[in-house]
């Protein structure tokens, strides 16, 4: 099986293929490693998993190594779509060298631009290839356009395509002026054809413009007429890209095997190899996998030092001290036992307690590490166990589910007792409960969103509490009388005792007031909680024989329940603070459709990236339980939303009529 050579130190290439869903990166990675037949002969190298056959595209990140021209080249296939992306951004980090797929028939998506973003924070190195050239309505200069608009000048064409769609045969080398095409099977080079020459001339310039800003002595003498040299252009190829001072554009059709091997030969020529400078032993854990036999399994990429076979590293996040002992190289899903691997390498370790995805594992140093987190997700989804057997697994199974896959959060609601699954969208979810029973045999069912209501107060009441049992024998006595008043939004509970002449005893004044929290904690109207309430003890009866604390509890229960009738209670609902990221031709669909939510506009911005608008809005959360997916639909995928809780406000009636029906449905 290709792989590192864990007796040498190869030249190393660390590429990550990123892009947006069904630009055919899968492929382009499966076409590069048959360059030397390391693929399964069945393209199942990288989306192997049950779930990425099923669904016919890459649900995680996924690792093989070519090795071309005495060099290893791993290939770290990522996931694009938008409820499988999180995979991508701890990659980006893993690699030296990303690797944009856009689809020419197509053109730049939503995608593209978020991590594009990342690579901008990370100052990542990063190159284009412009696939799916052969496909119907495929485009090739409009495309470049749109580049050079959204990521500026230093993106530039390095290939060419000769026609498009059943006419593109070859590909145009820019910076040497020639057309590689594909003759039975192999590369020939020739002049290129006449009706693409200004074509490539223009580009060809476009090519020198970018290179010669990365040098300062070049871009004097261009300025002043001087045409640079080929060699002079091809120096300055591997600095510009290494310092993100140039990000090159290149082509081809995976599927057809067009430029692909020229896509090969510039990684290794000019892509940038792994900074192993550092000194002592670093590796950061790029994904955590959750295998039946070994159990968890850590890809890593190796920063710094030779990482040998049972050596101890510390796992910065905890402090913690482990045991390298099952190191491996990774294809796909397969693995070899090796007994250490160089620095700059991409390798697996198995049997690692409490090591996860984003880790920073060390020995004798200390490196700082730049990341990017990935977004978050904000589709919401209720889960309960199917079986008693399944509860006993199911806490287990899904925190071994998040170690997986870390954008998947799994929240505890203290207040409705669910267990609550955020993540991207619909399919986010369907593929971690299919992962969840087939990996862990641990079955759920979905169950109706209980949002955090809340309960308060119209106006002002007094009631009365009384708890009287006296048949004979040790009876229960307990009456007090409660005067309650609504205290402003976000005041909380106020409690004041008025008693006079111990008509209740001191002893038991606690009880009462624990009998009022309790009767708040259930709820009056739909079982929520009530909140902001003034609540003042004023009078009440007690028995010197029959009276006791939890009487007096009861009593207070009681008291609270019938003021609260008498006062009138309302329905509060959660109201979250939304902005979202759209295109500019966007923005009026979108503050529409907030408005049919019951949304309030506050205002809208331009947004820090060209073309797109940010929209700042107050919407009630019942209204967004699906929106991230409605936004997807309603943006062809170009918006983006983040969500924060803002405050609580009145439920209009006729929605907390359907509120109450469903909470008393449920009970």
């Amino acid at each position: 099986m290709p792989g590192i050579d864990p007796n040498a130190r190869p030249s190393i290439r660390n590429v990550v293929l990123v892009g947006h869903g069904g630009t055919g990166k899968t492929t382009l990675a499966e076409a590069l490693l048959r360059l030397r037949g390391s693929t399964d002969g069945r393209g199942r190298t990288f989306d192997y998993e049950p779930e990425e056959i099923d669904r016919e595209h890459s649900l995680s990140m996924a690792v093989a190594a070519l090795e071309w021209r005495e060099h290893t080249v791993n290939i770290i296939d990522t996931p694009g779509t938008p409820d499988a992306i999180g995979d991508a951004y701890p990659a980006l980090t893993a690699a030296d060298l990303a690797v944009f797929v856009i689809d020419a028939s197509v053109g730049v998506q939503a995608q593209h631009d978020e991590l594009w973003r990342a690579c901008d924070e990370l100052r990542k190195p990063r190159i284009v290839f412009l696939n799916k050239l052969d496909k119907e309505r495929a485009s090739y200069q409009p495309i470049i356009e749109t580049l050079r608009e959204r990521y500026g000048k230093p993106l530039a064409p390095v290939h060419m395509p000769v026609g498009v769609e059943r006419e593109f045969t070859a590909v145009v080398d820019l910076l040497h002026s020639i057309a590689v095409s594909k003759v039975d099977g192999k590369r020939v080079k020739g002049p290129i054809p006449d009706d693409r020459v200004e074509q490539a001339r223009q580009n060809r310039e476009f090519l020198i413009e970018a290179i010669v800003e990365n040098d300062d002595e070049l871009l004097e003498r261009y300025l002043e007429g001087e045409v640079p040299e080929v060699k002079q252009l091809a120096d300055c190829f591997a600095h510009g890209i290494q310092s993100s001072g140039f990000f090159p554009v290149l082509c081809g059709s995976a599927q057809m095997d067009i430029g692909v091997k020229l896509l090969a030969d510039f990684i290794v020529e000019e892509g940038p190899g792994p900074d192993v400078s550092g000194e002592g032993i670093a590796a950061y854990v790029a994904k955590t996998l959750s295998d039946p036999y070994i159990g968890h399994i850590n890809i890593m990429r190796s920063l710094s030092g030779t990482v040998k076979q049972d050596d101890h590293l510390k796992v910065s996040r905890t402090g913690a001290d482990v045991r390298m002992h099952y190191l491996m190289t990774i294809h796909g899903k397969q693995q070899t036992a090796v007994e250490h691997v160089p620095p700059g390498a991409i390798f697996a370790v198995g049997k690692l307690d409490d090591v996860h995805t984003g880790d920073l594992l060390t020995s004798g140093v200390d490196p700082k590490l730049e990341t990017v987190m990935p977004p978050e997700g904000y589709y919401r989804v209720a889960v309960k166990a199917a079986s008693a057997g399944d509860e006993d697994k199911l806490s287990t199974a899904l925190a071994r589910l998040t170690e997986e896959d870390p954008a998947l959060r799994v929240e505890r609601d203290a207040e409705t007792h669910q267990i609550v699954l955020r993540a991207y969208g619909p399919t986010h979810v369907d593929v971690a409960l299919a992962r969840l029973e087939r990996k862990f045999s641990v079955h759920v069912e979905r169950v109706p969103l209980r949002l955090s209501y809340r309960e308060t107060l119209r106006g002002s009441a007094t009631g009365l509490g009384r708890h009287v049992k006296q048949s004979g024998g040790h009876g229960q006595y307990g009456i007090c009388e409660i005067e309650v008043q609504p205290l402003d939004r976000g005041t909380g509970f106020e409690f004041t005792d008025a008693i006079v002449g111990g008509v209740i005893p001191n002893t038991f004044i606690p009880s009462v007031e624990k009998g009022i929290r309790e009767a708040m904690t259930h709820g009056v109207l739909a079982g929520y909680p009530v909140v902001d309430v003034s609540v003042r003890l004023y009078d009440g009866k007690h028995h010197s024989v029959d009276s006791s604390q939890v009487a007096f509890e009861v009593a207070g229960s009681l008291a609270f329940r019938d003021a609260a009738q008498q006062a009138g209670v309302m329905l509060l609902e959660p109201v979250m603070e939304i902005e979202i990221t759209v295109p500019d031709d966007l923005t009026g669909t979108v503050m529409g459709d907030l408005s049919s939510r019951r949304g309030r506009i506050m205002g809208t911005e331009q947004a820090a990236a060209p073309g797109k608008t940010v929209v700042r809005a107050q919407v009630p959360e019942a209204e967004l339980l699906s929106y991230t997916g409605e936004l997807r639909s309603l943006t062809s995928g170009a918006g983006t939303v983040v969500m924060r809780y803002s405050y609580h406000e009145e439920v209009p009636e006729q929605v907390a009529r359907q509120v109450i029906a469903a909470a008393q449905k449920e009970d």
